[in-house]
């Protein structure tokens, strides 16, 4: 998402960046489906592969098939982005006969889980533990991104803001674009993480395609990523230390407070 720039305090090189740093100094008509409770496999050290088989197999994460994992559904799969939102969902040939409508809400959440479950498994596989923001985008940013993310506020209101909104969890009810007796007939809930629950009326299900179905939870998860907390630095502090964005951010927050209560 492209952000207009606008002057920064910092951006005169000859005001305060040469003193040195210091020393360190959303009518739910059924009940939803539960949240999924995703499982972290232990990791395991890399076996030694062939460097084509590597290849290879790198290829094969960087688009893998929707193959149902075991501890999802059958009947639908999943593939999440780094939010752990859906974008895309399919769906087997045997969906119509096996899944009846009261059924669709729960099938899909089982799908749900199965990709999470998927996507943390391929992360946790290399034999390292991943950082935060390499399992999720949405996680809390790293914590040289958090000064830059500061030091890039001009009030007191907006320092307060980002640094809520890069910590706060927070919840989201959306609703499909299908309107079915001048209602929505699929809601989706979610927090900063992931889905908590997908609800579909049976009564719209029942005469719904599975293509339709699919169409509305994308909708729902397109409106969630728009709601959640987006992160972008505007300033250049790629020529700064850690200790000298600290000891700089520290003056901005005391700068920003004075004239807020002068």
């Amino acid at each position: 998402m492209a952000v207009q720039g606008f002057y920064n305090h910092y951006d005169d090189p000859d005001e305060f960046w040469d003193d040195a740093p210091l020393d360190r100094q959303r009518p739910n008509r059924t009940p939803a489906a539960a949240a999924p409770t995703p499982t972290v496999p232990k990791p395991e050290p890399p076996l030694s592969q062939p460097t084509s088989r590597r290849a290879e197999q790198r290829n094969q994460e960087a688009k893998p098939p929707l193959e149902p994992p075991s501890t999802g559904s059958s009947f639908a799969s999943m593939e999440l982005d780094r939010g752990f939102l859906p974008v895309r969902i399919e769906f087997s040939s045997g969906w119509s006969r096996s899944v009846g409508p009261h059924e669709v809400a729960e099938e899909l959440m089982l799908a749900y889980r199965g990709a999470v479950s998927l996507r943390l498994a391929r992360l946790y596989s290399s034999g390292r533990w991943p950082s935060p923001q390499e399992v999720s985008d949405t996680a809390v940013p790293d914590h040289r991104t958090v000064l830059m993310l500061l030091l890039d506020t001009e009030t007191w209101e907006q320092y307060s803001d980002v640094s809520s909104r890069m910590i706060r969890d927070a919840g989201y009810d959306v609703y499909g674009s299908v309107v079915f007796h001048d209602e929505h007939p699929v809601r989706v809930s979610a927090d900063r993480t992931y889905l908590q629950s997908i609800t579909v009326w049976p009564e719209w299900a029942g005469s719904a395609e599975s293509y339709q179905i699919a169409d509305e939870i994308l909708w729902c998860a397109d409106q969630i990523r728009s709601l959640r907390p987006r992160f972008e630095v505007r300033g250049d502090y790629s020529r700064y230390a850690d200790a000298d964005l600290e000891y700089h951010l520290d003056r901005h927050r005391e700068r920003l407070f004075d004239e807020r209560v002068g």
